[in-house]
Formats: structure tokens, sequence, C-alpha cells
């Protein structure tokens, strides 16, 4: 999967999810640099394995944040390729892309 470096749940980033840290990574390099944040001229990627463990496929906002999908799955599959992973170890970097816009 590719991660973004930033922007709404487009990258790696530690944020409050069900009294945890979750991740955030995409499927695809395009959808990743599409949620990116707002760099002018450079932008960075980092490619990762992802091991996705129990999948949930998709899930409310209220059922992440009460701890109950948590409880049972290791990650969250959202619209156009996202998955929300809980346990940051399960993500695997292999490269780091920084290109020019």
């Amino acid at each position: 999967g590719a991660a973004a470096s930033s922007g709404d749940c487009g990258g790696l980033f530690s944020t409050a999810v069900a009294k945890g840290v979750a991740v955030c990574t995409y499927s695809d390099s395009g959808r990743a640099h599409e949620c990116a944040g707002r760099g002018r001229e450079r932008r960075a990627m980092l490619v990762c394995r992802v091991i996705a463990g129990r999948v949930k496929k998709r899930v409310g906002l209220d059922e992440l944040m009460d701890g109950s999908v948590r409880s049972e799955f290791d990650s969250v599959k959202g619209d156009d390729g996202q998955l929300v992973v809980f346990d940051s170890r399960a993500v695997l970097p292999c490269f780091l892309l920084i290109y020019k816009l």
C-alpha cells in the first residue's frame, strides 16, 4: 500500500481512534497523492507492506470511535482503497519516495 505523508486520513499518522492509534493507508499511489497535504513543491510518499489481519469491510464513525470494532478486528477497509490499521507494527515501510509537483 501507499501512504501519503500527511492529509485527511492520507498518511502514516497517529490519531485518536477508540483510545488508540490508527494508521491510514491507500491501496494505490494515486489516491494517496490526492489525499496528501497541500505541499507547494515537494511531497513524500511511503510505500509499505501492510499486514491487514482481520478486516472489517465498512464501519460508521460512531462504531469506530466506541472501540467495538478495534476489539474484534485489526483493520477497517474504507472507500477508495483506504485501509485503517490499528496496530502501527503491521505497517512495514519499504521505500520513501520524495517527488516534485
